[in-house]
């Protein structure tokens, strides 16, 4: 029998992580993470579910710790990026609530996003994320690795469709298809009438999942970074708003 409503939220403020170095933003729930801040992974105890795999809106979340980190425009690596790039811009910012069952990684993005956009044509491009995991340590460049020898797992969701692609690259343009995609996700998109638009996307993977360049989740500390595309704002390929550095991710659990 699932357990109730109100152990789960017993069992979630018991073990609720904290964070010394983090800024308190806006909702006092919410914390702002600086790179290289660690978060610790909460834990969805045995016998709770969501109501789908990947449900962006079920009420767990209300129940586990959320953070934000500055999503701010990606250094061009090529010129007809910079072009397009203004580094002045004011910073936008994700929010994200990670978490893990005894057997499965969740992570949960959202971000402001005035209009949903779902397609790609003539001057159009959809909205999309990633989240990018170092194969190694952090050591790693939040840019998409350094090289196959310093290699990147990335999940990229793009809006229009919730399948999640299981990418691993090595640097800029090296961006491969995995054969193994055992990533999932659903999305949500919140028309709210009087504030801000907003995006909300779930994205999870079984904790143990073989194969070349599928980031190991039973290590105790795993680096991850941050990827959004506006379609609104023209953004795609390398044109998009990144975090700055890695987030680390304190995997053991409870």
């Amino acid at each position: 029998m699932q357990r109730t409503l109100a152990t789960l939220t017993t069992l979630v403020l018991l073990s609720a992580p904290t964070l010394s170095t983090a800024q308190v933003v806006d909702d006092a729930n919410v914390k702002l993470l600086e790179a290289y801040d660690t978060v610790k992974v909460s834990t969805i105890p045995d016998g709770i579910y969501l109501r789908t795999v990947n449900d962006p809106d079920d009420i767990i979340w209300e129940r586990l710790p959320e953070y934000r980190v500055a999503m701010l425009p990606a250094p061009a690596v090529h010129q007809s990026v910079e072009l397009r790039v203004n580094y002045d811009a004011e910073p936008s910012y994700l929010n994200m609530t990670l978490a893990r069952t005894s057997d499965r990684f969740y992570v949960r993005l959202r971000w402001v996003d005035d209009t949903k956009d779902t397609e790609t044509a003539f001057d159009r491009f959809r909205d999309g994320a990633a989240v990018q995991f170092s194969m190694g340590n952090d050591e790693t460049s939040y840019m998409m690795g350094d090289g196959p020898d310093s290699a990147v797992n990335i999940w990229y969701w793009r809006s229009g469709s919730d399948t999640v692609q299981n990418l691993a690259a090595g640097g800029p343009g090296s961006t491969t298809m995995l054969d193994e995609q055992p990533v999932s996700g659903e999305s949500d998109y919140l028309d709210k009438d009087g504030d801000p638009n907003e995006w909300t996307v779930v994205m999870s993977r079984p904790i143990d999942a073989a194969g070349d360049h599928n980031v190991s989740l039973t290590r105790e500390t795993v680096p991850m970074a941050f990827a959004v595309w506006q379609g609104a704002e023209k953004e795609r390929d390398g044109f998009k708003r990144v975090s700055d550095g890695w987030i680390m991710l304190d995997m053991g659990s409870e």
